[in-house]
């Protein structure tokens, strides 16, 4: 499973839940979570997006558009406006648990990851997937 996280360096919003995020992989990251953050700043940015990965910690993978960031976002959902914050909770064969554009709800995101994981109790995962 794979946590995707399309964020802005000017964004508020994305700033704010950077840390949630964070914290979200670190919890379950022992788990079979991988975690991915997209900056979509311009490639000149790339100073400011380091720096603000850097005062977050961030220990999940990075990466920053190379060019015109609006066609890549349209590659990898023709449905989304490419605004940010935009996070995709996805498993292995593609198919999207959770998506959010705007800020996550970290709560609902935890629960859909639990609720995903794999487990040798089958109650687990029953337990995290009820409302």
């Amino acid at each position: 499973m794979a946590l995707i996280n399309f964020w802005a360096t000017w964004c508020g919003a994305c700033v704010d839940e950077f840390p949630d995020l964070e914290d979200t992989y670190r919890m379950y990251s022992v788990r079979e979570l991988a975690y991915v953050t997209v900056s979509t700043n311009m490639p000149d940015e790339k100073p400011g997006v380091l720096r603000m990965l850097q005062h977050f910690h961030s220990t999940g993978r990075n990466l920053l558009f190379a060019s015109a960031a609006a066609a890549l976002q349209v590659a990898f959902d023709p449905n989304w406006d490419s605004a940010v914050p935009y996070t995709v909770l996805v498993t292995a064969d593609g198919t999207v648990l959770n998506q959010k554009l705007g800020s996550v709800e970290i709560v609902e995101l935890r629960r859909k990851i639990l609720a995903n994981l794999s487990s040798d109790y089958i109650g687990f995962n029953r337990y995290w997937s009820t409302p």
